[in-house]
Formats: structure tokens, sequence, C-alpha cells
């Protein structure tokens, strides 16, 4: 991949990609919530503080959570599936993972909410984002859950091994839709392989997602954007590799909820291609390419929508 630097400085000449103020601070009332109660970062000092954490985390990595200031937006506390999340944690001694945790965002909100520090664990590719959590939260010193720095795609990666058989829940947020379709096999494997063996094995999440699914090429690689009925396939065949079944709900989100559209002037979403019968064939055997990809690619920065997830295994 080209350096860093030059990347990070291309993409922050898109407003799609990077946004150079965060949204008002009325439109992230629970990050800041989470920042004055939980890390006590008095109220007139937040939004300084975060631009820095911000600014920091885009020099490690453009990734479009980081220009678009989606690691504040505490999505997860709307899921349907969260009251579940926090009994099983609390009164169920049960263990969450949250892969790709960025700054572990989301597990500094359970843990506010009630749920034991000790059965909250992060992964990530980048230990910077994981030092810099700390940071933003101001909690090094007392923060209970633990993190894991690794690369859920190598094989002989000890830190990622050493997750096998301990969690019984996995949040996945902004993480899908990062690789192409024969990574996304890959990775989901390595979490089946993160579920104890009794388990009532559940993952939860929210990603890009689009009505017609496909695959596209960015620098740094292939990815495959999602619908409902894609994911469904895609845990089928994730099955299929793994000797296990799943239930997938999955819900798209057109309606221009989510943070990185709290900026939208209303003109998101013009101007989109139409498809032919031979990207829709091609889209049926899982290729993607074609309009198809760049439809994907167009509503995934364009009109932000999301896909949310609840996938839970099959006992029995």
């Amino acid at each position: 991949m080209a350096d860093i630097n030059a990347v990070a400085e291309q993409r922050s000449q898109d407003p799609h990609i990077y946004r150079a103020d965060p949204p008002p601070a009325p439109k992230l009332r629970k990050a800041w919530q989470l920042l004055e109660q939980y890390s006590h970062v008095p109220a007139s000092e937040i939004e300084g503080h975060v631009r820095d954490v911000r600014d920091r985390a885009w020099a490690v990595f453009p990734y479009n959570c980081i220009g678009r200031w989606r690691f504040l937006d505490l999505y997860i506390t709307t899921l349907p599936q969260y009251p579940e999340l926090l009994r099983r944690l609390t009164h169920e001694n049960e263990t969450l993972l949250d892969v790709g945790c960025c700054f572990g965002q989301a597990l500094r909100q359970l843990s506010h909410d009630g749920a034991p520090q000790q059965s909250l664990v992060g992964s990530d590719l980048r230990k910077e984002f994981i030092d810099l959590g700390y940071e933003l939260f101001r909690d090094r010193d007392t923060f209970k859950g633990r993190f894991v720095a690794g690369n859920m795609l190598d094989p002989d990666d000890a830190s990622v091994k050493g997750l096998d058989g301990t969690v019984d829940m996995i949040h996945a947020a902004s993480f899908f839709h990062l690789f192409g379709w024969d990574d996304q096999v890959k990775v989901g494997q390595r979490m089946v392989r993160f579920f104890k063996g009794e388990a009532r094995a559940m993952i939860v999440g929210r990603q890009a997602g689009t009505h017609e699914a496909g695959g596209f090429a960015r620098e740094e690689g292939k990815r495959y954007i999602h619908s409902q009925q894609s994911m469904r396939r895609l845990w089928d065949e994730i099955g299929n590799r793994t000797g296990t079944k799943w239930v997938v709900e999955a819900e798209l989100n057109d309606s221009l909820n989510d943070i990185d559209d709290l900026h939208n002037d209303g003109r998101e979403g013009e101007g989109e291609g139409k498809e032919t019968g031979e990207d829709k064939e091609r889209e049926g055997r899982g290729e993607g390419g074609g309009r198809a990809a760049e439809r994907g690619e167009h509503e995934e920065r364009k009109r932000g929508m999301t896909i949310r997830f609840c996938i839970r295994k099959v006992i029995g």
C-alpha cells in the first residue's frame, strides 16, 4: 500500500471519508456523557480531547470510521440485543469479544452500563488504536478488560490463537466490510473458533450495507458490501466449512440515521447508476463486480447505508 501519510492526505480531501469537525455536541449526547461520567473529562475539554485523539488515530491509519467520527456513535446501545448482552454479561458470567474494537468504545459503554470489566475483551489489528483508547477514556490504570492486538487472517498469530474457546458473544462493528468475500469467510471461521464449546454463540454488529451486494477494489485490498441475502449466504458458507449452522437476522437501514449522516444536507444518494442483468447474475454467484460493485461503494460512502445483524448458532 502507498505511504500512509500520502493516503491520509488524499482521503482527507474527500468529504465522504473525512470530516474536519465532529457533528454538533447535541448529536453526540451519549458519547459526551460517557466521556464526562465514565472518563471524568470536564465538559469544556471534551471536544478538544476528542479532536486530539482522532487526529493522532488518522495518522496511524485513515479508516473511514476515524475520518467520519463513527467511533463516537455508541449505536450498540440501540441494538435490540443490547439488554441481552448486558444480562448475559452481568448475571450469567459470560464473556464478550469486540473484534476490530478500535478504541474500545463499545466496551467502555458496556462497562458504564454495568457489565463486569473482567468479562470484556477487545481485539484490533493495530495496537496503536488500543493505546489511543486508553488515552481517550483515561482509564489505562483502572480498566480491567483485556485487549489483544493481532491479525485474524494470520493462522499463526499467537495473540489471536489465545482467544480460541474463550468467549460467548462477539460484537463486530464496521468490520466485515473491510474484507473481500474470501477473507470474510476466513475471519468468520476464526470467529467460530473463538467461541466456547458450550456457548450460546451470538454475533451482533453493524457495517456498511447495500440493496445490491457486490465486491469492489480499494487501494488496501478487495472489499465486499452485503445485502441481507448475501450475509445469509456468507454464514451458510462459514457454517459448511466449520460444521456449524447459523441463523442470520439482518436489517438494512437506509434512513440516514447513522453518525456519518448527522452532517447530511439531504443530497446524498443522487445520481445512482443502473445495474445490468449480468451484474445481478454475478452477484447471485457471490462474485459481485461491475456496476453492482460500484453501487456498493457509492452507497457505503455517500448514502451511509448500514446493515445491522444478529447471527446465532443453532444448538443441537
